[in-house]
């Protein structure tokens, strides 16, 4: 029996986060690596609204059975000023939905997991700054989506 009530999801935003074209940097005995520039995008919820600079990149090692661990650093300008956005996780799936993704192909979010947690420092409300942020997140041929949360 749990001593404690299950943590709540409060929603704060909804991203979408503009890609580049990966830059392949290569392979290692830890996985493949690569970058992918962040080009744009913009938050749009009661939490957090901004733009995304054309600034920061997500950072990937795909490991050999194609699960991609990601770790992305921008910058959002909201109408109190800078925040800056790290987010770490990772995409999973069956091999033949993440070789789409990774072909750049439009793979519909029910076949694969994409999970993030997110920190936000910055400009921004102190329950941001503090809280612990997830997010359940989507890859689409140019862009990130996802939906963030925050465990209350």
């Amino acid at each position: 029996m749990p001593l404690f009530a299950s943590p709540a999801l409060d929603y704060v935003s909804t991203a979408v986060v503009e890609l580049g074209a990966p830059l392949e940097v290569g392979e290692s005995p830890e996985g493949r690596f690569r970058v992918v520039p962040i080009t744009g995008g913009s938050f749009d919820g009661p939490g957090l609204a901004g733009r995304i600079q054309p600034v920061g990149a997500d950072w990937q090692r795909i490991l050999p059975d194609g699960t991609t661990l990601v770790e992305a650093r921008y910058l959002v300008e909201t109408g109190d000023g800078l925040v800056s956005i790290t987010s770490t996780g990772v995409r999973s799936g069956p091999s033949e939905a993440l070789a789409a993704l990774a072909r750049g192909e439009h793979v519909d979010r029910s076949r694969y997991e994409f999970r993030l947690t997110v920190k936000v420092s910055g400009a921004a409300d102190r329950r941001l700054t503090a809280g612990i942020l997830v997010a359940s997140a989507e890859r689409t041929p140019d862009a990130v989506r996802y939906d963030l949360y925050r465990l209350s």
